[in-house]
């Protein structure tokens, strides 16, 4: 059970860090744009140009890499997704094994 708990423990920190650095892109990204193009970065945004659409994330993606081309931002929040991708497929392979292991258990 500790397992579980402790990839599912770091697919949250991984989570949280790609939300902190996508934000901090967006918040670089708005200061080089002119108001009527910012992307809002507010969780209760329902904007079409909200940072948090998966289409405006490659969008701030290649604007900062346009804008500041020396920082190292992007590649930590490509990092950031893998880490997010492989504490997932943990939890589904920990998830997938302790099922197996357990054929006698009937649930329900």
């Amino acid at each position: 059970m500790m397992h579980i708990l402790f990839y599912f423990g770091i697919l949250y920190s991984a989570c949280l860090a790609q939300w902190m650095v996508l934000k901090r892109m967006t918040r670089e990204v708005n200061q080089c744009l002119p108001g009527s193009e910012q992307f809002p970065t507010s969780v209760w945004a329902f904007s079409p140009r909200t940072a948090r659409a998966p289409i405006n994330q490659i969008r701030i993606w290649r604007l900062h890499r346009q804008f500041f081309r020396e920082s190292y931002l992007p590649w930590l929040y490509l990092a950031t997704w893998v880490l997010m991708i492989l504490f997932f497929l943990l939890c589904l392979q920990f998830d997938r094994s302790h099922a197996i292991a357990h054929p006698g258990v009937v649930v329900g």
